[in-house]
């Protein structure tokens, strides 16, 4: 049995029975976990504001019922909709998020990747260029998971790679012109998918949107 209580944030949602989701949950100090959502799919449940992709509560989870963990009275920090609201920030979070569960097995603790993340979620909402903003957490993900690589810093990016060397530096606080940063998000996340050997579906969205 696991009984503990943490922060939270949603990064794949599955179907799971007739009424109920799976969850797929960074914590900030248990890692990735998987939390089922219980009667989440009837109209007036009470966790469906819990049920949406990048939502960030605060909750105890228990295992008592099973194998996998159940909130207990979670307390919402902020929803998910808003960043689901645009097709390219959608993408763009869809793509770190589907990089932390493949960087981080389940119950391994990394609070940094957690930080990281909400610093992500933060910024790519604001931001006018997600992209740029997804390409910056890609490449800290990397870091804190020991495939660090430098890129040789350029003022003016004109290719992906520089812009990666100019995301590097400037981190969230800049952004980049759109097309480059959706070309450099797809180079890092190539570079991601290589140093794990998984493939990143979500990736192919990319050029949709």
């Amino acid at each position: 049995m696991r009984d503990f209580t943490d922060t939270c944030v949603i990064l794949k949602v599955s179907d799971y029975k007739d009424n109920d989701k799976l969850a797929k949950v960074l914590t900030a100090e248990h890692g990735v976990v998987t939390v089922i959502l219980r009667g989440v799919k009837k109209a007036k449940a009470k966790l469906k504001p819990f049920a949406q992709v990048f939502t960030v509560f605060d909750a105890h989870l228990t295992s008592n019922r099973g194998a996998f963990l159940t909130p207990i009275d979670p307390m919402l920090i902020s929803d998910g909709f808003s960043l689901c609201n645009d097709l390219r920030v959608f993408t763009a979070a869809a793509v770190t998020a589907e990089a932390t569960v493949a960087a981080i097995g389940d119950d391994e603790p990394h609070k940094e990747v957690f930080v990281q993340f909400l610093k992500f979620l933060k910024s790519v909402e604001f931001d006018g260029d997600p992209y740029y903003q997804a390409a910056v957490y890609m490449l800290e993900l990397l870091k804190l998971s020991g495939f660090y690589r430098e890129y040789t810093y350029t003022p003016e990016p004109k290719t992906p790679v520089q812009m990666l060397s100019y995301a590097q530096r400037h981190g969230h606080e800049k952004r980049g012109d759109d097309d480059l940063s959706r070309r450099a998000l797809k180079y890092i996340s190539s570079e991601f998918s290589r140093n794990f050997d998984v493939g990143l579906k979500s990736v192919e969205s990319i050029d949709l949107y």
